[in-house]
């Protein structure tokens, strides 16, 4: 995903633009996750994040728990399926 930066913001910009990155992508994963869009496996997953209790700190870091659903489980179980399924091929 390319998000563009007009060319005389970019040049002030790129000394910082690999933290700008992941604070974007940040941003979008607890948007999505707090909107129930991705799972909190799929967070992880996205910010290549190294344990589910990092994960969990993130979340709570930026404020963004949520109950719990059943759905909610069932979903983190399907997205780690597909992590370990891709991870082993």
């Amino acid at each position: 995903m390319n998000i563009p930066i007009p060319a005389d913001l970019e040049h002030r910009l790129q000394p910082h633009l690999p933290r700008l990155s992941q604070r974007a992508l940040e941003a979008i994963a607890l948007e999505a996750y707090t909107n129930h869009l991705i799972t909190a496996a799929e967070v992880q997953h996205l910010l290549n994040l190294p344990s589910h209790l990092a994960t969990d700190a993130f979340l709570k870091e930026h404020g963004a728990i949520r109950s719990l659903t059943l759905e909610d489980v069932q979903q983190d179980i399907q997205a780690l399926d597909r992590i370990l399924h891709d991870h082993h091929q």
